[in-house]
């Protein structure tokens, strides 16, 4: 059975995948410009934020509000099994293609998972807990993560179901 997603970030288990991946050229709220799999250049060469406690100060307030829905944290622990490009550089573009894969499916079990808190246990909530294992399923490999096709399928399926819920529900959920 594949892990179950969290839905939320932990910085502390992850690789500053984010601030790697992204590029940040003309972007409100990151104060450097930076290319797509360029480091920031606030990282040290230990991977670690050098103004993480100043970071809205130094101007990069898009750095706290950004959120990965636990995507890091899933691609560092489980696909890499703990490992990471500070240790092991050559990690890195395979960290980073992951991580850029996983997103989306973050978003997606992100997205189920507050509909699953906001929904009484029904046929929907069942579509929507056979979603989230689906979305799982996805992320418990680097392959896997690679089939466009497969999370395109789960995102319809997910657009359908939420086609029918009631927007208030999820709103105050």
């Amino acid at each position: 059975m594949a892990a179950p997603l969290e839905n939320r970030s932990d910085c502390t288990r992850c690789a500053a995948l984010c601030c790697i991946a992204y590029p940040s050229q003309d972007m409100p709220g990151f104060a450097a410009a930076k290319d797509a799999g360029e480091p920031c250049p606030k990282l040290a060469n230990d991977g670690r934020c050098t103004i993480y406690a100043d970071r809205a100060d130094q101007g990069f307030a898009g750095c706290i509000r950004f959120e990965c829905f636990g995507a890091g944290q899933h691609i560092v622990q489980h696909l890499f099994e703990g490992k990471d490009w500070r240790s092991e550089p050559a990690l890195m573009g395979a960290m980073i293609e992951s991580f850029l894969a996983m997103r989306p499916v973050s978003d997606l079990a992100f997205l189920v998972s507050r509909a699953l808190a906001a929904l009484p246990d029904d046929a929907t909530v069942a579509r929507l807990h056979a979603l989230d294992s689906e979305l799982a399923e996805i992320a418990s490999t680097r392959e896997t993560l690679r089939d466009t096709a497969r999370i395109g399928e789960v995102q319809r399926n997910i657009r359908a179901v939420f086609a029918t819920l009631d927007p208030e529900t999820l709103r105050t959920s």
